[in-house]
Order: structure tokens, then C-alpha cells, then sequence
């Protein structure tokens, strides 16, 4: 008996659901997203070195111990504490730990967004930030 049109629809969906089913093998854990660690600590050392050709005495290194410190939460599997992990780095920008300047910071904090998956970070924090420190006036109309 050929299926019906609902049943060869339902059947598509049940096998792309199947497709897109993460293959880690533990339910609720993120399929990782290759590379992003890396990208973001190597951001952090680009952002480093720059400040020392500037001759800026920033202390790069209580990020990168951070960054550590996400990185083993997210190598041992742990979503929770890579999130906690990520968002404590997040704190560290907006508070300048460590005399970072405020240019450098919303460079990491941008870059933080842009190669961070979503579930391992709050995404809202970034809304936030940037509702509280651009201006929009100026950004969109070049108002001051």
C-alpha cells in the first residue's frame, strides 16, 4: 500500500530529526562546535601581544587562566560549568580585570560572541552590554 502524503511527511521528519540528533551519545549535551576555543583563546594572545608592542602593562593571564579553566569543563563534557566558566570570563571583561582597557575588552567580548556556541554562554548578556554601552544615535546617524 503506497503512504499517504501526512505519512511519507511524517516520515521525512522523523528521519531529519534522527539526522540532526547530536552524536555524543549524552542526552543534552552540545555537539561541539570545532575550534571555537581555540579561535577565542588565540584572540586573547593576538589581543596580548598587541598590548605589548603598545607598551600597555596588562595582565593577559587571569584569561587565558580562565579560558583553562573552560576549557577543561568543555574537554571533560561538562555544559554547566563551561557555561559558568564562560560567563565568569564574561564578568572579567566588563569589570577590566586586570587594567585591560576598555577598547580591548569589547573587541574580546565581540569576538566572545561571534565564535562562542550559544548554549555554552549567556547570549542575553551581549544584548544587554551593548544596549548599555553604544550609543545608537550616534552608531546608526553619526549624531554625537
Amino acid at each position: 500500500m503506497k503512504p499517504t502524503f501526512n505519512q511519507a511527511m511524517w516520515r521525512a521528519g522523523l528521519v531529519a530529526a534522527i539526522l540532526l540528533l547530536p552524536v555524543s551519545g549524552e542526552s543534552g549535551s552540545v555537539v561541539p562546535r570545532d575550534g571555537w576555543l581555540e579561535e577565542l583563546t588565540g584572540f586573547v594572545v593576538a589581543q596580548q601581544g598587541a598590548a605589548l608592542v603598545n607598551g600597555e602593562s596588562t595582565r593577559f593571564e587571569i584569561y587565558l587562566d580562565q579560558l583553562h579553566v573552560v576549557r577543561h569543563a568543555y574537554e571533560n563534557g561538562d555544559q554547566e560549568r563551561t557555561y559558568a566558566a564562560m560567563n565568569r570570563f564574561m564578568d572579567m571583561l566588563e569589570s577590566r580585570d586586570g587594567g585591560i582597557s576598555a577598547k580591548v575588552a569589547d573587541a574580546i567580548w565581540d569576538y566572545c560572541y561571534q565564535v562562542t556556541p550559544p548554549a555554552l554562554h549567556d547570549v542575553k548578556r551581549h544584548k544587554q552590554w551593548w544596549d548599555k554601552t553604544v550609543n545608537w544615535d550616534e552608531f546608526f546617524w553619526g549624531d554625537g
